[in-house]
């Protein structure tokens, strides 16, 4: 999804026009931004939080040349999905078409493997 597209989907949700959906959507990752930048972490309950990671100062080499550089100490922002989206992205959740409000689908009968992650349906205990 392009920024284009989510702001088409923001303007017929929010019925407004695209240009308006737009500034929403540049005041929101704005807002994201800077309070990275000042704070360091943004977390929105349900979806995910972002934070920075800081990277030591090192000498490296250019892969073509191998002449050694120095790259300094540099941030980088880091996305880790929250317990919500991660549920509706395996589906483990689905969004309700109107209410937008996640919806728990009931797991299946039968025993949870623990080392591999999975239910197993039908299988004796």
């Amino acid at each position: 999804m392009t920024r284009s597209d989510l702001t088409t989907k923001l303007s017929l949700r929010m019925k407004v026009s695209k240009k308006e959906a737009d500034k929403y959507l540049t005041a929101f990752l704005d807002a994201i931004m800077e309070s990275l930048e000042s704070e360091g972490r943004v977390v929105m309950q349900g979806f995910g939080s972002f934070r920075l990671n800081e990277h030591k100062a090192r000498m490296a080499k250019k892969p073509i040349t191998g002449e050694p550089i120095y790259l300094p100490v540099r941030k980088k922002p880091v996305f880790h999905a929250g317990k919500e989206l991660r549920e509706i992205i395996n589906g483990q959740t689905k969004v309700s078409r109107r209410s937008k409000a996640p919806v728990r689908v009931k797991e299946p009968r039968g025993t949870y493997d623990n080392v591999h992650g999975i239910h197993q349906v039908g299988m004796p205990e």
